[in-house]
């Protein structure tokens, strides 16, 4: 008989055992073509099908978010930290007062007053239009509480260069603000070499692109800046990070090339927007000019990261922490004391009784890929000690002062009150010397 089309009064062939298998397989095949078209047209039914996922009639289950395990390398990243806040207080006690989630790499300065203004890398979940861009949440009491996130608009860009990143706040004396980032033409690092550029405001959320590049090197990245306006002369400093060519990965680079332990860039400029390269500026110590820099009119204080922190347990990487320094001239450094916090690229500001905001970058509290269409991971690396860059590779060393109380107790607090007691930024009952850095 015919499978298709009229019947005819001839009799049937007779099937040999090589035709009725492939007309089993035929037979077979049509069924599942039919069975799948109903899923389709039927949602309820989707699921249903014993050769899927679920009984019968069950609906499946659906995808759980983009997980990443160890061997994915978007599985960690910025986003999964957040940014901490710490008050030290005048007595030198540190507490938690804030946290951040899913952001990094802050920067602090106070506008006037009461009021404090923080710009972090924002990385928000299930937001893909927002993700990886600059936010700022401004205090009006001092730190004590945060306004929400408020992403930043940047006017201006030239064609073809990614949304600002790794964001340094600067208070001009006319009141306005601005905005020192590190731009790049593309996602990655491939497009161009990352330099520092800037954009000006009125606000603290609006910005206008500043033309031109305010400090590059040549075949070198410059990233990850801190500015300081000290004495009518804007300061700026970024860690150095060597050469590497493509495809290198980090210790893969000539020795000459591989970036210089405790060294920073320094630029300066009176305008703040032609600088100059100065003599490379240095700190003793497994310490990196990654963080932030704030005057009083008479020093400037740098924030940076220290590596090679105790680690917290047997196996585990050294951890980050806060450094402090200060300089008259900003070119020659003098270590101070700095309290006893973790993190990683931080920034502070005196508070008006006399101790200090600290917001840092704190350890990874999450293991997540970035949300889906959000371009895959952002063009900077990780800012801690595991970073690309970072010294993960580097042991443990000792700790630098082996008489200081383990790190977070209440006499690791005394300490750092008495050995800060001669610096501008130390906190002290009955207010500081140091008032605001650039108030408006």
């Amino acid at each position: 008989m015919r499978l298709f089309g009229p019947q005819s009064s001839e009799p049937a062939l007779p099937l040999t055992p090589a035709p009725a298998r492939l007309l089993a397989t035929l037979i077979l095949g049509i069924s599942t073509w039919c069975l799948a078209a109903q899923d389709f047209a039927d949602p309820s039914r989707r699921g249903a099908h014993p050769s899927r996922p679920g009984e019968r009639g069950e609906a499946r289950p659906p995808l759980p978010p983009p997980e990443g395990g160890p061997g994915d390398p978007r599985a960690d990243g910025p986003w999964n930290r957040d940014v901490i806040v710490y008050r030290a207080g005048p007595d030198g006690k540190v507490e938690k007062v804030d946290t951040f989630e899913r952001a990094g790499v802050p920067t602090i300065a106070r506008l006037n007053g009461a009021r404090i203004i923080v710009a972090h890398q924002h990385f928000p979940e299930n937001d893909v239009a927002d993700f990886d861009k600059v936010a700022v949440r401004v205090s009006e009491d001092d730190g004590k509480s945060w306004g929400p996130p408020r992403v930043i608009r940047v006017d201006g860009l030239p064609e073809g260069m990614r949304f600002p990143f790794d964001p340094t706040l600067v208070p001009l004396p006319d009141g306005r603000v601005r905005l020192y980032f590190t731009g790049n033409m593309g996602r990655g690092f491939r497009g161009s070499v990352p330099a520092i550029h800037s954009a000006i405001s009125d606000d603290g959320i609006n910005y206008a692109f500043e033309p031109g590049v305010r400090f590059a090197v040549e075949g070198r990245q410059v990233i990850d800046c801190a500015v300081a306006l000290h004495r009518g002369v804007f300061h700026l400093y970024a860690p150095h990070t060597g050469a590497r060519a493509p495809g290198q990965r980090p210790g893969e680079e000539a020795p000459e090339d591989r970036p210089r332990p405790g060294v920073g860039y320094h630029s300066t400029s009176e305008d703040g927007l032609n600088f100059t390269r100065q003599p490379d500026v240095q700190i003793e110590g497994h310490r990196r000019w990654l963080g932030n820099a704030q005057s009083d009119g008479r020093h400037i204080t740098f924030f940076g990261t220290a590596d090679g922190q105790p680690p917290p347990g047997p196996g585990a990487p050294p951890r980050a922490g806060l450094w402090m320094a200060t300089s008259p001239d900003g070119q020659n450094w003098e270590p101070v004391a700095s309290p006893p916090i973790r993190g990683a690229d931080p920034g502070a500001v005196t508070t008006r009784d006399g101790g200090l905001l600290v917001v840092i970058t704190g350890e990874p509290v999450r293991r997540v890929a970035p949300p889906r269409g959000a371009g895959g991971p952002p063009a900077q690396p990780p800012r801690d000690a595991e970073a690309p860059g970072g010294n993960a590779r580097r042991p443990p060393g000792p700790r630098e002062d082996i008489n200081r109380p383990l790190a977070g107790t209440e006499a690791d607090a005394r300490h750092y009150a008495k050995a800060n007691a001669d610096s501008e930024f130390t906190p002290r009952r009955g207010g500081s010397r140091c008032g605001p850095s650039r108030a408006a």
